[in-house]
C-alpha cells in the first residue's frame, strides 16, 4: 500500500505568512489602490487584529459575517478570524436586503465598515477610527492554532442566473482542495503577480488570493481600474477572470498588447470564439484556461475545446434521463455529481431543494453528453433552453453567434412565455457607439442555425450576477411588463 498523506490543516496559510515575514520581510505581499504592503507589514498587522479581536471573537466554528470596504483590511480581518477558527462569510454592503438578512440572522458575529446591516446581531463597527486603534497596537507573538479537516471553515455563496443567493458550508478539507487545484493550475510562484477584478464575494478570488499568499507573491487589487489595462500596467502574470470582461477586447483602447506568458483563468462560464480569437491578438504567448463549476462542487471539468471537458478525478460524474436513470455514452441528459468536493445542501433555508440535492447527488443544472468515464460535452443550463413553440433551444448558441458581430458589445436571447407573446425569442443587444445595425435582422436570419421569429430590442445593459452569468428571470420579467403595459395602451386608445 502506498504512504498515507498526512490530512491538511488551514495553519498553513498562517504559517506560510509568518514564514515569509521572517524570511523576506520587504517583499510586496499586497497592491491596493496603489498602497504596497509587504508581508512583514501584512503578518503584524494580522497578528494586531487578533489581540484586539480575542475578547469579542466567538467560539470556534461560530459565524462572522465580514463586509467588503478595503480589500487590505477585509484580508487581515478574514485571516485574523480564521486563526481562531472562526467560519467567515463575504458581503457587500448592497447586499443587506431581505435576501442576505439570512445571513446575518444566522451569525455570530458581523464585522461590518458602514452601517449596522442586523439589528440584533453583535457587530463590531470596523470603522477608520477601529482601524487606527488596532493597527497602532504593539505586536505580540501569536500561537497558531490548528484547524481539522472535517471543521467547517467558511461560507460561500452563489446567485447564479436566479438572483436570489444561495449560501453554502466549506470545510478545511474542501478548501484545501480547492487551494491546491489552483497552485496546481496556475503554477503560482514567489514571482508571481495576480491581479484579481472583484471583491471576496466571488469565490473564485478568494481561494486564489490563499493559494498565491501562500507560495508568496503578489495580489494585485485592480479596483475600479479596466482590468485589461491593470494586466498591462502591473505586468501581471495571472488573473481570474469571469467571460462577460472580454468584452472589452472588442474595444481598441484594451487592445494593447498584454505581458507575455501571461496566464487567465476562465471561470463563471466559457469563452466565444470571438472572444478567443481577440485574446490570440493581445496576448499570442498567453495561457487562457478554461473550467466547468460550480460553487457547490468547485471544478467539475477542465475545458479542452469549446465544448469538450475533462471530468476531474475526485468527483463521480453520471448523465441521466427525467427519472434519474444513467444513460449510455453519447446520449443526452441532466448532469449530476457527488464527491469529497461537494456541498450537500444550502444553509438557512426552511425546505430542502430536491432539484439540487437529493440521494447524495449535487443537480447543477446543466445538459450535457457523457462521451466517456472522464469526458463529457457540455449543451448548456436548463435554465438557459429556450422554449420556443416546444423546441428547446440553447440561449447561449444564439449568444455567441450574435456577440461575433463586430458591432455588438453584448447581448441576450430569452423568451417569456406570456399568453401576450407570439412565441418569438427576444433579443436585446448592447451595441458598439455608432454602430450600423440597420442590418442586423438580416444578418441574424442569415447566421442563426434555426427558424424562429426574433424581436430585437437595444439595451444599455443586461443584468448579471457577480459570476457575470446573464440574470434571464430579471429579462424576461421585464419583457413581460413591457408586453402587458403596450398592449394595455393599445386597448386604452381602442375605447
Amino acid at each position: 500500500m502506498g504512504r498515507k498523506h498526512p490530512q491538511p490543516s488551514l495553519t498553513r496559510t498562517l504559517t506560510a505568512l509568518a514564514g515569509h515575514a521572517r524570511m523576506r520581510p520587504d517583499a510586496a505581499a499586497i497592491l491596493d489602490n496603489s498602497i504596497s504592503i509587504s508581508y512583514q507589514t501584512l503578518w503584524q498587522d494580522i497578528c494586531r487584529t487578533i489581540s484586539m479581536l480575542e475578547p469579542i471573537v466567538p467560539e470556534p466554528e461560530a459565524l462572522a459575517a465580514v463586509e467588503w470596504t478595503s480589500p487590505y483590511r477585509h484580508v487581515v480581518l478574514l485571516l485574523a478570524l480564521e486563526h481562531f477558527g472562526v467560519v467567515t462569510a463575504t458581503y457587500r454592503a448592497q447586499e443587506i436586503g431581505d435576501e442576505y438578512q439570512r445571513l446575518f440572522s444566522h451569525s455570530d458575529l458581523i464585522a461590518a465598515a458602514t452601517i449596522r446591516p442586523h439589528r440584533t446581531c453583535l457587530t463590531i463597527l470596523c470603522d477608520d477610527l477601529w482601524w487606527e486603534k488596532t493597527l497602532s497596537k504593539p505586536v505580540n507573538t501569536v500561537a497558531l492554532r490548528d484547524s481539522k479537516p472535517a471543521k467547517n471553515h467558511r461560507i460561500a455563496c452563489s446567485s447564479g442566473t436566479t438572483g436570489a443567493p444561495k449560501f453554502m458550508m466549506r470545510t478545511s478539507a474542501q478548501s484545501e482542495f480547492r487551494f491546491s487545484q489552483n497552485q496546481k493550475r496556475l503554477v503560482l510562484t514567489q514571482n508571481s503577480r495576480l491581479v484579481l477584478p472583484a471583491t471576496f464575494a466571488f469565490q473564485a478570488n478568494y481561494l486564489s488570493f490563499i493559494s498565491c499568499m501562500r507560495v508568496g507573491g503578489l495580489c494585485i487589487f485592480a479596483g475600479d481600474a479596466p482590468l485589461f489595462q491593470t494586466l498591462k500596467e502591473q505586468s501581471a502574470t495571472h488573473s481570474i477572470v469571469i467571460p462577460m470582461e472580454f468584452i472589452a477586447l472588442k474595444s481598441m483602447d484594451h487592445r494593447n498588447a498584454l505581458p507575455p506568458g501571461l496566464k487567465i483563468l476562465i471561470v463563471g462560464g466559457s469563452l466565444t470564439p470571438a472572444d478567443r480569437a481577440a485574446w490570440r491578438e493581445v496576448c499570442p504567448t498567453g495561457t487562457l484556461i478554461e473550467l466547468y463549476g460550480t460553487n457547490e462542487s468547485g471544478t467539475i471539468a477542465e475545458i479542452q475545446s469549446d465544448t469538450r471537458g475533462k471530468i476531474i478525478p475526485e468527483l463521480e460524474v453520471q448523465v441521466v434521463d427525467d427519472n434519474d436513470i444513467p444513460l449510455p455514452y453519447g446520449k443526452e441528459g441532466t448532469i449530476r455529481l457527488r464527491g469529497e468536493p461537494c456541498a450537500t445542501h444550502y444553509l438557512f433555508e426552511e425546505h430542502p431543494r430536491p432539484e439540487r440535492f437529493r440521494e447524495g447527488w449535487f443537480y447543477p443544472g446543466d445538459k450535457a453528453i457523457l462521451e466517456d468515464a472522464s469526458h463529457l460535452q457540455l449543451l448548456g443550463r436548463d435554465d438557459d433552453l429556450l422554449n420556443v413553440r416546444g423546441y428547446k433551444i440553447p440561449a447561449a448558441a444564439i449568444e455567441e453567434i450574435v456577440k461575433g458581430f463586430p458591432e455588438v458589445i453584448d447581448c441576450c436571447a430569452t423568451t417569456i412565455q406570456d399568453p401576450l407573446d407570439d412565441g418569438a425569442i427576444w433579443l436585446g443587444v448592447r451595441f458598439s457607439p455608432n454602430a450600423d445595425f440597420s442590418d442586423i435582422q438580416q444578418k441574424l436570419k442569415s447566421h442563426l442555425p434555426i427558424k424562429a421569429d426574433i424581436h430585437l430590442y437595444t439595451v444599455d445593459t443586461i443584468p448579471r450576477g457577480p459570476s457575470g452569468k446573464i440574470q434571464r428571470h430579471t429579462v424576461a420579467t421585464r419583457l413581460r411588463h413591457h408586453i402587458r403595459s403596450a398592449a394595455q395602451k393599445k386597448t386604452q386608445s381602442m375605447i
